[in-house]
Order: C-alpha cells, then sequence, then structure tokens
C-alpha cells in the first residue's frame, strides 16, 4: 500500500480529535512531500538535527520532537517544533525556555519502571509537572509515555490506564494537562481507549524501516 492508503487506512478508525503525529525520522523527505500530499501535517522526529535539516527544506510541516532531548541540542529544536513531547528534568524545560521567543509547548515525559528509558517515574510526575509549569518560556501541555514493549497491544492498556489517571488528578489540580501523548504503530487503538489524544505512528504508515546492516 501507498504512504498516501496507509494515512487513509489509520484516519479510517481513529477519532477527530485525536491528533496523528507520522513519525518521519530517518525517512526521505519525499515520503514526508507524499504524506503531506495526503493530508497529513503532523510530522514526529527524534534526533534534533535531523528535525533542524527537514524544517529548514520542507514549508507546511508541523514539527513534533518526540525523542530524548540532550540539552545541547536544544537549540536545533526551539523555533522548530511545535511540541517536545518527552521533557524530564527542570534543566531541560529551562534550556527550552530560555531559547523560546514564544512558549515552546512540552510534554512531561512519564516513566513506568524502565531503567534504561528516559522520563519521570510515574510516582513523582505530578509533583514534576508542578514545578515544571512555573518555568518561563515553556507552556506544559501534558503527559507522554512509552509502555514497557510487547508484542501483544492490550499489555500496555494497563499504562495507559494510569497515564489518563494521573492527567485527570493533575486537571483537578489545575494543571493543564490536556494533552496525552501515547500509542504508536501496533497499540495507538488501545490508547485511544484510554483517552490518548496524540498517537506516535511511523510504521504503520510509511511501512517498516530498512534493517541496519552490522
Amino acid at each position: 500500500m501507498s504512504i498516501a492508503e496507509n494515512l487513509a487506512h489509520v484516519r479510517s478508525a481513529l477519532p477527530a480529535s485525536v491528533t496523528l503525529v507520522a513519525v518521519s525520522k530517518t525517512r526521505p523527505s519525499a515520503d514526508i512531500r507524499e504524506a503531506m500530499a495526503a493530508g497529513q501535517v503532523d510530522f514526529g522526529e527524534n534526533y534534533a538535527q535531523e528535525l533542524r535539516d527537514k524544517a529548514a527544506e520542507i514549508e507546511g510541516a508541523r514539527w513534533h520532537f518526540i525523542g530524548s532531548l540532550q540539552r545541547n541540542k536544544v537549540k536545533y529544536v526551539v523555533g522548530r517544533a511545535t511540541l517536545v513531547h518527552d521533557v524530564d528534568s527542570i534543566e531541560l524545560a529551562e534550556e527550552i525556555g530560555k531559547r523560546s521567543a514564544v512558549p515552546t509547548g512540552i510534554l512531561v515525559g512519564v516513566n513506568f519502571g524502565e531503567a534504561q528509558k528516559s522520563g519521570v517515574p510515574a510516582a513523582e510526575a505530578l509533583g514534576f509537572a508542578k514545578r515544571v509549569v512555573s518555568v518561563p518560556g515553556v507552556a506544559l501541555r501534558g503527559l507522554m509515555c512509552i509502555p514497557p514493549p510487547s508484542e501483544e497491544p492490550e499489555a500496555a492498556a494497563p499504562y495507559f490506564a494510569e497515564l489518563a489517571g494521573i492527567a485527570a488528578a493533575g486537571r483537578d489540580q489545575g494543571l493543564p494537562l490536556h494533552e496525552l501523548s501515547m500509542g504508536m504503530s501496533h497499540d495507538w487503538a488501545v490508547a485511544v481507549r484510554h483517552g490518548s489524544t496524540i498517537v506516535r505512528v511511523g510504521t504503520a504508515i510509511f511501512g517498516a524501516r530498512p534493517a541496519k546492516l552490522t
């Protein structure tokens, strides 16, 4: 199937209220332009310099930074990304804020106990959100997570439900946690069922990435 056909297939099952971010990391510009011709606007990049270069080359796209962002690479992202999905330290938030001419939208990345991943521990997410919401130059929008890997999509359901619960508790306390970035190609339908407002879909749109040579 073509990129346009894949997009149509995903959109046919996706509520209009949910933002579809096409994960375009490592994809050539031609693929992004093909997706844009089919009406796709939001694209997600994991690598700061790649986002910078694509943003310079491709007009009309709305960029999301969805990877783990190092402070020394914030300069490549700010002013180009509409939303940074995985902010997990006050220092990172402050660096984003310092470089932002207008407030940059951010999501708090939440980690469900995986030591090898970035993110704020789930039990500390609301406390962190209360601190980061007052950082100048950033605009807190919500939460983001990547559940532990599993071939079974339903295995992600408890994590999505927990993140939604954390966000609801935060809203009750006056925090602006209206966006939930959760769900990827294999489990986005489960995420939407649990309240996701942003899904990050790459393979189901662009196809499998070529295997790396060893």
